[in-house]
């Protein structure tokens, strides 16, 4: 990598990370880190990135260390350091309105559940009302494109937080909101997944194989016998 190519991605993913992540579907953690393979999968969708390797990222922040950025290599996070980010990188806020549509990727798998008992995620369902960064969401996660009736929700108790300008979050969503593809039997037989099928247990017999019978023979420690005529033979030259 170049002293030219270097600069170009730090001031790349300091704009991604301590600027405007939203614009990436990007969301941080409590404390302001995001995944390494998260900056990834969005730098690659870049016109000036698309080869970008995960590896050639980790080195970036392992051999240049810029300044501007704290990596933790075991964990595989990164953030712009608090005194160099935009505060509001680190604080979602209430929102009292949400727009009336918003979108969110949702995996097929999981749409078949989710159609009936509501969407819920692993800390919170990460939305935006730009269609565009839904579909390139959904791209990355091999998903659907759910919409989802932002305002019917909220009257619902659903509270959403709105993250910068492109992306909004909540922590549960009720089936009664989400539109997306009819789960019928087609669908299902297409993306559910099946189980292993059960088979029975197979008795296997354990054969040990008896020892072939052995003629007995006398122990002569390493000495043949002689042949008769043979001790006869030197018998007679004796005489």
């Amino acid at each position: 990598m170049t002293d030219r190519e270097r600069k170009k991605l730090e001031k790349l993913i300091f704009y991604v990370l301590g600027r405007r992540p939203d614009e990436f579907g990007l969301i941080p953690d409590e404390k302001g880190f995001f995944r390494l393979k998260d900056l990834h999968r969005a730098l690659i969708e870049e016109e000036g990135t698309k080869g970008l390797r995960l590896k050639q990222l980790t080195n970036f922040f392992l051999i240049f260390r810029p300044d501007k950025f704290e990596f933790l290599e075991k964990e595989g996070l990164v953030r712009v350091r608090p005194d160099w980010a935009d505060e509001a990188v680190f604080e979602p806020r209430l929102v009292e309105v949400p727009p009336a549509i918003l979108f969110t990727p949702v995996r097929p798998q999981a749409w078949i559940k989710a159609s009936e008992m509501g969407l819920s995620g692993r800390d919170r369902v990460v939305l935006t009302s730009d269609e565009d960064l839904a579909r390139r969401l959904a791209k990355r996660k091999g998903a659907l494109v759910i919409a989802v009736e932002a305002r019917r929700a909220l009257e619902m108790g659903v509270v959403f937080e709105r993250y910068l300008e492109k992306l909004y979050l909540a922590p549960w969503l009720p089936a009664e909101v989400l539109r997306g593809p009819k789960v019928d039997e087609e669908f299902k037989k297409r993306y559910q997944k099946r189980p292993k099928e059960e088979r029975e247990p197979v008795e296997t017999k354990i054969i040990i194989p008896s020892s072939p019978e052995i003629p007995f023979r006398k122990l002569t420690r390493g000495k043949k016998k002689e042949p008769s005529w043979k001790r006869a033979r030197r018998e007679k030259r004796r005489r």
